[in-house]
């Protein structure tokens, strides 16, 4: 069972990876060409995912070395960031990061299936309850070790998937962790907010599965996997609020009213200061867990996921309002941000469910 080094990259190394992601999704378009998206039933650049997972190499961030990965946690958070900021529509955070993790602590049966993921297959994630959310106590698929029945809903880029990794029990209640083809399985689109992250809910009717690993050890790796995907969804929040903020910066630096520039109001002063507490925050979080090994990972994801959301939600609306007329415009960018805080809020529980695990996780 491989574990996930902080890093392997130094600092030099690694700003030449977040250049590189960002390069690749603005000349491909974004945030821009999220609007294309509208709907689409997989919400995905095929173009650019294969840009990033195979040219560039993104689809084996943080995975093993045995299964062609490379990098560690920070190198996860960077990528995210990046793509956070440019809204790509890739499966980053739900394939690589999140499936990914979950199959790298599964155990030498999961191994075909990992170097599937390096190699630029797209995985889904069909582990969450009704509300979209984690919860050993609530999985909603049932197994007999060899085929899976069930709904999963809210299943992130299921349309797209060549696989899933499902969360599953026994009829004795075991839990399990299988691996299904997306050829057995029924993928249907959901209603989107934000176009660049597509929903599924997924069927299962005796699918054909691969046991990957049972027990305990099946709920530590979703719990693994999940951690680190609030991580990069904490990481993708960063870098969606921090686009915010600087859009929104440089907007009232030209702005007039009463003729002078309206950054020049202590009000709007006072407003981007607070903004700017707010991603600051939500970067030190990522910090923390970035450069020392975290001795409570669930405890610190959630934190980071809890004050990314409430971040990003009060950064892109701030961006709304402090761009005016032009800010509600479907021509302006501020309202794909707004769609995308909205998504990363609820992925996985929102800040409410979050802030109830964190205080379960310590014994408050």
């Amino acid at each position: 069972m491989a574990e996930l080094p902080l890093s392997t990259l130094d600092a030099t190394e690694l700003a030449d990876l977040r250049d590189t992601v960002r390069s690749a999704a603005a000349e491909s378009g974004y945030p821009e060409g999220v609007r294309a998206l509208e709907g689409s039933p997989t919400g995905l650049d095929a173009d650019l995912w294969r840009l990033l997972a195979e040219e560039i190499g993104l689809a084996g961030v943080g995975l093993p070395e045995d299964a062609d990965g490379l990098g560690g946690l920070a190198e996860i958070l960077a990528v995210a960031e990046e793509l956070g900021a440019t809204l790509a529509p890739v499966p980053f955070v739900t394939s690589t990061v999140l499936c990914g993790q979950m199959l790298a602590h599964a155990g030498p049966a999961a191994a075909p299936f990992l170097a599937r993921i390096a190699g630029g297959e797209i995985a889904a994630a069909a582990i969450t309850d009704r509300s979209g959310r984690w919860s050993p106590y609530a999985i909603s698929a049932t197994t007999d070790g060899h085929t899976v029945d069930g709904e999963v809903r809210f299943v992130a880029f299921g349309a797209s998937a060549e696989f899933f990794v499902v969360a599953a029990r026994m009829a004795d209640g075991e839990p399990v962790l299988l691996a299904v083809e997306g050829t057995d399985a029924a993928a249907s689109p959901l209603p989107a907010l934000d176009f660049s992250r597509p929903m599924a809910t997924v069927a299962f009717a005796a699918a054909p599965a691969t046991v990957l690993v049972s027990g305990a050890a099946a709920e530590a790796a979703v719990d693994t996997g999940v951690d680190i995907a609030l991580l990069a969804t904490g990481a993708d929040q960063l870098g969606g609020a921090q686009r915010c903020f600087d859009m929104t910066l440089e907007y009232v630096k030209v702005r007039r009213q009463f003729n002078r520039e309206i950054g020049s109001f202590q009000a709007i002063k006072h407003r981007l200061a607070d903004a700017l507490m707010q991603v600051e925050m939500a970067r030190a979080g990522l910090e923390k867990v970035t450069w020392d090994a975290s001795e409570n990972l669930s405890a610190d994801a959630s934190v980071v996921k809890a004050w990314g959301s409430d971040s990003f939600n009060a950064l892109a609306a701030e961006a709304i309002q402090l761009h005016g007329g032009i800010g509600f415009t479907w021509e302006h960018d501020a309202h794909l941000y707004f769609r995308r805080a909205r998504f990363d809020a609820a992925f996985l529980g929102d800040a409410a469910f979050h802030r109830e695990r964190v205080a379960r996780l310590l014994d408050w």
